[in-house]
């Protein structure tokens, strides 16, 4: 086999394999894309239901303060 066609063997068979990769990332791709429109549906379709009808302009001040908490003041991890 001559050089030559030993060269445009590699380079075909090289584009190929980048063809290949190519299309199978675009698919990867669309795949994701999909997979995650129906995860937002999924989740997304009952927060029209559960949100609380809202009172533009209203604040709602508590009647009195949080009470303070019990046990100490500051937490510490066991990390040092």
């Amino acid at each position: 086999m001559r050089q030559d066609d030993r060269r445009r063997a590699v380079a075909a068979a090289r584009d190929q394999g980048l063809r290949r990769i190519t299309r199978l990332t675009w698919r990867a791709g669309v795949v994701g894309v999909v997979c995650s429109a129906l995860v937002a549906a999924a989740f997304g379709h009952d927060v029209r239901r559960t949100t609380a009808p809202s009172q533009q302009g209203t604040i709602v001040v508590p009647g009195q303060p949080p009470a303070p908490a019990q046990g100490a003041g500051q937490v510490t991890s066991g990390a040092s």
